[in-house]
């Protein structure tokens, strides 16, 4: 099994949207679209705040993708280097 790296930029930008409270959009490999604040994370599975209030774990094989709520990026902004 894997360890969990905390040092990975990816575990990093997730760490940034707890921190700020940032409201994300995680995509679903069915195609479900969810939407909320995340809780948190370790190496299985993060856990979202939904809109309701209501706390869901969604393990990490499902995601297809997670990014910034209304294109708000804050300090977290994934850059690109030209």
């Amino acid at each position: 099994m894997a360890e969990f790296d905390p040092g990975l930029p990816s575990f990093r930008q997730i760490q940034g949207f707890i921190k700020e409270g940032q409201e994300v959009e995680i995509k679903l490999l069915t195609q479900d679209v969810l939407l909320g604040q995340i809780r948190w994370q370790d190496q299985h599975c993060i856990c979202l705040n939904s809109s309701d209030g209501q706390p869901m774990v969604v393990w990490r094989h499902a995601i297809a993708y997670i990014k910034p709520q209304n294109g708000d990026y804050g300090s977290r902004a994934l850059q690109t280097i030209e």
